[in-house]
């Protein structure tokens, strides 16, 4: 009997896994996608706390509005108008005022305030007040700047006063970042209508 010898080379086969290059490689990546990501996020956040904070100024000039053209107050104020106060000599700040002066005036005097004055978010600040008079929209920044937007009944028209206008066709409050890289405008029509955009 003939024997034969099988001559065969053993081939090793590679062992599956990743080596040292390999795993920095992946490393490096998730942790890049990872950064872009809570960057993103981070503004994406920002951006949804000042629509937000934007759309609650919105909402408290649409109470004043309702307080203005309700039955709102004590028996003696049935008929006086109520406001926001905006001033940005605080500009974290504004206010729900009753215009005591029998609602001749329509704007905010000292003590007028009702309740507790809103304070919006300490990320965000009112930029600027504009007005907009014949289609010329004029805006202030200035820390003198201010703004009464009132309502009186029977009317849910906005009577509108700032320091340098009286009854503009709109009038646009700017909330923006701290660092001034997103803004959203608070819109109040003298007919009434409040947006945001």
């Amino acid at each position: 009997m003939f024997f034969f010898q099988h001559n065969k080379k053993i081939k090793k086969t590679p062992q599956a896994g990743f080596s040292l290059i390999e795993l920095m490689i992946t490393i490096g990546i998730v942790t890049l996608v990872t950064g872009l990501v809570m960057v993103r996020y981070s503004s994406f956040n920002n951006t949804v706390i000042l629509k937000s904070q934007a759309y609650e100024l919105a909402l408290d000039i649409r109470e004043a509005q309702v307080f203005g053209v309700s039955v709102g107050g004590n028996s003696g104020a049935f008929r006086l108008a109520y406001g926001i106060y905006i001033d940005l000599s605080s500009r974290n700040t504004y206010l729900l005022f009753q215009d005591t002066s029998g609602g001749t005036s329509k704007e905010y005097d000292v003590g007028e305030e009702i309740g507790e004055t809103y304070t919006i978010d300490p990320r965000f600040t009112i930029l600027e007040i504009c007005t907009t008079v014949g289609g010329t929209q004029t805006c202030d920044a200035a820390n003198s700047a201010n703004a009464s937007i009132a309502f009186k009944r029977p009317d849910f028209d906005a009577q509108i006063t700032t320091n340098t206008e009286n009854n503009p066709d709109q009038i646009s409050i700017v909330i923006s970042t701290n660092d001034g890289s997103a803004s959203k405008k608070v819109v109040v029509y003298s007919s009434g209508q409040i947006s945001v955009q």
